[in-house]
């Protein structure tokens, strides 16, 4: 009875311990909110500096045969004996096929053999039904998107700029092949498809993935000022020009291209001032994210002493063991 008696009231004991616990958790903890976090304002000086500034269009996507083309049997011959396999590269001018009378199908170009369908026995006579389907590994191709306010600036020719993922150390030169005429709406803005073309150097696998950019503007050393300097007022933009006696003045002036970090100036500012900008930075002061530390826990563990001080006590004669 008294081992019965001591084992409920350890059991007591340890739930209490578990819900001091719990009660200081859901009581205590701080979170991230406005109020923990402050915002710096600062004023930089800069000088107006000549930069060459270019927007370009990239895009990524896999690369894929330029060429795909499907060889016909000899239907006046019969077949004998094929040497290749679907998914085989096969160089051009290699054999891909032997006829009874000694002669065979040659691979036009570099190529991937893609499909095949032969009679069934050697000695069969070829039909229009047999051909050797291929895939050219000279000339690759990418399909990339355009948006529809970039469209206007890309046309059939223009050179691509064509990185490998496997060859990150390569660049290709290639061309836009071809563009649709007919965009895909979305609610974000209408998309075009484009094709690009270019060369293969014998390293390039058809199914390998890569990147494209296409230079859409370039403005070679021309007068340039940060991003964040520019300011608009009244529809017109300016810029704060400190004075050689240290007070400052908004110019007016007009902008080209740009790129993420820089604006080309077109009128206004001859290249020799000393301009401010204003610069943000948001600070968190919070260090203590939601969840209960060290002096909380100490708390709880205090409010648990106090409830384990109005606990019913142990009966005198069942303390300290037997």
């Amino acid at each position: 009875m008294k081992k019965k008696n001591k084992m409920v009231w350890i059991i007591f004991v340890l739930i209490l311990i578990l819900v001091g616990i719990i009660y200081a958790y859901m009581t205590s903890g701080t979170t991230t909110d406005a109020s923990n976090t402050s915002q710096t304002t600062t004023t930089k000086e800069v000088e107006v500096s000549y930069q060459t500034i270019t927007n370009n269009l990239t895009s990524s996507g896999e690369i894929a045969s330029g060429v795909t083309e499907t060889l016909e049997l000899n239907t006046y011959r019969y077949f004998k004996e094929i040497y290749v396999e679907e998914n085989d590269f096969v160089e051009e001018g290699a054999n891909i096929l032997k006829y009874t009378n000694g002669t065979y199908l040659t691979a036009p170009y570099n190529c991937v053999i893609t499909k095949i369908s032969i009679p069934e026995e050697a000695g069969d006579r070829c039909t229009s039904m047999h051909n050797i389907e291929v895939q050219s590994t000279n000339e690759l191709t990418m399909n990339i998107s355009i948006e529809e306010e970039e469209i206007a600036k890309v046309k059939v020719g223009q050179e691509v700029s064509i990185t490998v993922n496997a060859y990150e150390d390569k660049t290709y030169t290639g061309t836009v092949k071809k563009i649709n005429q007919i965009g895909t709406y979305a609610s974000n803005g209408s998309s075009f498809s484009a094709v690009v073309s270019f060369t293969n150097d014998g390293d390039v696998k058809i199914g390998m993935s890569g990147s494209c950019s296409i230079t859409l503007e370039k403005a070679e050393n021309v007068i340039s000022v940060p991003i964040e300097a520019v300011q608009t007022k009244n529809n017109e933009k300016y810029v704060v020009v400190k004075n050689e006696d240290g007070t400052t003045q908004n110019v007016a002036i007009t902008t080209g291209i740009s790129n993420d970090a820089y604006v080309e100036v077109t009128s206004g500012l001859t290249g020799s001032e000393i301009i401010e900008m204003t610069v943000q930075t948001t600070t968190s002061n919070n260090t203590n994210p939601k969840g209960m530390g060290m002096g909380e826990m100490t708390g709880g563990f205090e409010r648990m002493n106090q409830d384990r001080g109005n606990m019913p006590q142990m009966p005198q004669g069942e303390r300290g063991g037997k």
